[in-house]
């Protein structure tokens, strides 16, 4: 069964969830962007307040595909202390050479870490099977473009199948993610990704910028821990 993942903005956010922590919990600035960094000191505060009780993750913010600018962030962001950071790629003609120069940076890093890349801004390259090669410990998939839609409007089932099975074959760990709502968490359990990531559905009405309700938090876990289509609550 899948675990689950929650995004936060804030150690109040961190502090709220204490009682229901996820799988991992995730810090970004969803203000500033789809992967929007806070700053290493703020990751570090709410990586000590949970003391080991979840794991833990952070972006590195939309940074260009720039192997210096990323290397030099996710080096920064490993200091705070993350179980893992993560590191979107988006489409550039210059993310092959890219990601061959990352490939030392993440090798020596004391942190793994996980690529993310987006359903609805795909790179035009073949990246996926260079992504173990270069060091990366896991790969999700979410959504660049914050407007309302969610993962499954940009992805039907078999390509979401696809993308989990060929993830987990190269013995990488598997993330799904993208406006995912609290109804779609029994469809994306069946394809066996090992996490499933929230941010929008924490929150009211689905608006991601917004602070972190513990209601729509212990329901979103509730239902991962069911395993099974929920009666009306949805």
């Amino acid at each position: 069964m899948s675990k689950w993942l929650a995004s936060v903005q804030s150690l109040e956010e961190a502090q709220k969830l204490s009682g229901s922590l996820p799988d991992i919990l995730d810090i970004k600035k969803p203000s500033q962007g789809a992967l929007g960094a806070l700053s290493i000191a703020e990751v570090t505060e709410i990586v000590s307040f949970i003391s080991s009780r979840c794991q833990t993750s952070a972006t590195v913010g939309d940074l260009p595909m720039q192997a210096n600018r990323i290397n030099e962030a996710m080096a920064a962001m490993a200091v705070s202390g993350v179980d893992y950071v993560k590191v979107g790629l988006f489409p550039d003609q210059n993310l092959i050479n890219c990601l061959n120069a990352m490939k030392m940076t993440i090798e020596t890093l004391n942190v793994p870490v996980i690529a993310v890349l987006f359903a609805d801004n795909w790179p035009e390259q073949p990246v996926m099977p260079l992504l173990k090669a270069v060091g990366f410990h896991g790969v999700m998939v979410d959504t660049a473009v914050k407007d309302g839609q969610h993962l499954l409007n940009h992805w039907q089932d078999q390509k979401l199948v696809a993308f989990v099975e060929f993830v987990q074959q190269q013995g990488l760990i598997c993330g799904l993610a993208g406006a995912l709502r609290l109804q779609d968490i029994f469809t994306l359990q069946q394809f066996g990704a090992d996490y499933l990531g929230f941010r929008s559905a924490l929150c009211e009405a689905q608006q991601r910028t917004t602070t972190l309700k513990v209601d729509l938090a212990i329901k979103v876990q509730q239902a991962i821990q069911h395993g099974q289509p929920l009666k009306k609550a949805m």
